[in-house]
């Protein structure tokens, strides 16, 4: 009996070993619109986040909320939420989904600000 309980929780241990999410690297860049209207790049940041978890990246009183889910097909699915802060106060801006290949770049804009996302297999 023992043995068995034993063998029964080795298994289990190397299975939820062996189904570890995979862990990923974000890389993105938030820009604006400068005064003479060009796209100005105002911060780069790289997130490393398991597959399924949730990563946040403050940019002034701007919040991006990203949860990047590995797919089968070798796409990341990322869910977002840009919340800008008003003082006390939140107002959710947009909640995109982009969907986008390893080492590809996917962007959305809302208003003047754009929001780039490249993901790839953190090492």
């Amino acid at each position: 009996m023992k043995t068995t309980i034993s063998t029964l929780l080795a298994t289990l241990a190397i299975t939820f070993t062996a189904s570890a999410a995979p862990t990923l690297r974000i890389e993105t860049s938030i820009a604006g619109l400068s005064a003479k209207g060009a796209r100005e790049v105002l911060s780069k940041p790289t997130v490393i986040v398991e597959s399924g978890k949730n990563a946040t990246i403050k940019h002034g009183n701007l919040e991006f909320s990203l949860t990047p889910t590995l797919c089968d097909n070798g796409t990341v699915d990322i869910q977002t939420v840009i919340t800008e802060h008003k003082g006390k106060n939140a107002e959710t801006l947009a909640t995109p989904r982009m969907i986008v290949q390893l080492g590809k770049v996917a962007e959305i804009k809302i208003g003047q600000i754009a929001f780039t996302a490249q993901p790839s297999l953190a090492k």
